[in-house]
């Protein structure tokens, strides 16, 4: 192979690079921005270093260079499994500048799945983060080579790329309608199936997204969901190149709070419970403090609301939201988000009501928004401009939904995956007729707004013929302050039943030993089941020692219930529910 060494990065033109490509977008962007900084992470001594455009370009062209000598090949599938760092972009953009796949595994993917996803892909390489993460994987079949970021990555990087001539031939080749990656879905009911993005639906959805959210060059996001989902890889990191603004990398969720300190982004991607848990620390701070400080909490977050539910609010309302926003809710910010925060996008589970309407309150809002692997993430959101409570917003611009006769709502994106890899069959069962069909059961209201009501799987059918709803009921459930998670048995059963896992530290600082827990959880049952019919209201409940877990199988990569496996788990438990109606575990 001719090497390139005469070629230089100043050479390349970006605009022989296709505009939809993900490399296209990344190469004109990094022309345009040049020395500004685009990823701030942690080093060695844990303090901040940035990597510029310019910075960023250059070690991409050297890790391709690298993958080339490597023999990577146009439509050879790349595994990356590492955890959230700057080498994983450089990976990535590396992987996809040769034409190549880039599949990402979760890093705490156990062996066995991360074996089976690299078989499934048929990567012929391997990068992980270091030595822990590669011990997962395994030289099997196409897969030869496993090299390390903390190793071979770091030396390429470093390196004047060999054959940056090659690179730039590869680059000008990939087309819109090539796969750039196989993302993996989550698996709740069997084994992950691989979605093949091509770059036409990544660069397609974030553009349209971008017509609909006001991001700029102005913009910072903290960043700290994992690479290896769809939601932060696309809807974090790839659209903040599109709008070239700057990212900072977090170490993680126990660092969030000092991170968001230090950094002030302006707008930042989460889930449900990382809200749930900065409103339940707010919460109990408030619970701790002086009548006098908690009366005028009280009072400034009532304001908050009642501002933010009126379109014109008035000359004394005004008055008293500059009020509380000076003595309590400005202050709130600044402890909880840095205070230049703009708005948090939430997606992956249902956000509770009171934790929306809360944040909104103090002026933070949450734009909560819907979306799948299979559409290339998000597929609709609430905005700033078009807002409503319990809802996941309406579709992006050229984004198309509508609702089944069962119930299940469909997708036509231009997001839309081509397939799933090597399963034909699943492929023509979940995309047809250029409709995605999600699983998820919900309904369209008048003005276009879409609202998630349950999992079409979830559905179960109980002994006397009635089908009950199972996440509702769960998610009542959780909105308890004491509750962590809750699941709903019923599946041909008499009456319906619920695993509970109570926050034991939090009962036991309220002073609760397990009888009073016991006590407290059925009052929120019972609170739950007056809005409900009989077939469908708890009858019984099971307090849980302790959260189910990813190494007991019985938590998916995303952290969803895996319902079977904790039901098998934890058989004995429902079995006494069942067998013993009148047990003192607690009865509706």
């Amino acid at each position: 192979m001719a090497v390139g060494t005469s070629v230089s990065t100043d050479d390349m033109n970006p605009d022989a690079i296709a505009d939809r490509t993900t490399v296209g977008v990344f190469f004109r962007q990094a022309a345009r921005f040049g020395d500004r900084p685009l990823v701030h992470y942690r080093s060695a001594d844990s303090s901040w270093k940035v990597a510029t455009w310019a910075d960023m370009k250059r070690c991409v062209l050297a890790v391709a260079s690298a993958l080339v000598e490597a023999g990577i090949k146009p439509r050879d599938s790349v595994v990356v499994i590492s955890e959230n760092r700057v080498e994983w972009l450089y990976c990535d953009f590396a992987i996809q500048s040769l034409g190549a796949i880039t599949v990402p595994i979760y890093p705490s993917s156990p062996p066995q799945l991360a074996q089976t996803i690299a078989a499934d892909s048929g990567a012929v390489l391997a990068i992980a983060s270091g030595e822990q993460l590669a011990s997962k994987l395994s030289i099997n079949g196409p897969l030869q080579r496993i090299a390390r970021m903390d190793v071979e990555v770091a030396q390429w990087a470093t390196e004047p790329p060999k054959h940056l001539s090659e690179v730039m031939a590869r680059l000008e080749r990939v087309q819109p309608d090539d796969v750039c990656t196989i993302v993996y879905t989550s698996g709740t009911t069997g084994e992950p199936k691989g979605a093949e993005l091509a770059h036409r639906a990544l660069v397609d959805i974030s553009r349209a997204i971008l017509k609909v959210f006001p991001l700029s060059t102005d913009d910072s996001t903290l960043s700290f969901l994992p690479y290896s989902h769809v939601f932060e890889r696309i809807n974090g990191i790839f659209i903040g190149l599109l709008f070239g603004g700057q990212t900072w990398i977090s170490r993680g969720t126990e660092h969030l709070a000092e991170e968001l300190g230090e950094v002030k982004p302006t707008v930042m991607n989460s889930v449900p419970r990382v809200y749930e848990k900065m409103h339940a620390a707010v919460m109990a701070r408030v619970r701790e403090a002086p009548a006098f400080r908690r009366a005028l909490f009280g009072w400034a977050l009532g304001v908050g609301t009642r501002f933010i539910q009126e379109r014109n609010p008035g000359a004394l309302l005004r008055w008293q939201h500059g009020l509380a926003d000076r003595l309590v809710l400005a202050p709130l910010r600044l402890r909880l988000t840095g205070g230049r925060l703009r708005f948090f996008v939430s997606g992956g589970a249902a956000l509770a009501r009171e934790i929306e309407e809360f944040f909104w309150a103090i002026g933070v809002p949450i734009l909560n928004g819907w979306g799948m692997t299979e559409v290339s993430s998000g597929a609709t959101s609430n905005t700033l401009a078009d807002h409503r409570f319990l809802t996941v917003g309406k579709p992006f611009p050229g984004v198309q939904t509508k609702i089944a006769d069962d119930g299940e709502i469909l997708i036509n994106s231009p997001g839309n995956m081509v397939g799933y890899h090597n399963k034909p069959e699943a492929t023509a069962e979940m995309l047809r007729d250029g409709w995605i069909y999600s699983g998820d059961i919900g309904e369209i209201d008048a003005d276009g707004f879409l609202r998630i009501t349950d999992r079409k799987k979830s559905l179960f059918k109980t002994a006397v013929g009635k089908y009950v709803a199972p996440q509702p009921l769960e998610f009542e459930l959780m909105r308890d302050h004491l509750i962590e998670r809750a699941v709903v048995i019923g599946e041909g059963r008499p009456y319906v039943t619920a695993l509970v896992v109570p926050d034991w530290d939090a009962a036991r600082k309220e002073g609760l030993d397990e009888a009073g827990l016991r006590t407290h959880v059925q009052k929120v049952v019972d609170t739950v089941n007056a809005r409900l019919g009989n077939w469908e209201s708890i009858k019984y409940f099971t307090l849980l020692p302790e959260d189910f877990s990813e190494a007991k199988g019985e938590l998916s990569l995303k952290l969803d219930v895996k319902r079977k496996v904790v039901q098998d788990h934890y058989q004995s438990q429902i079995e006494d529910m069942y067998a013993r109606r009148k047990s003192s575990q607690g009865s509706a």
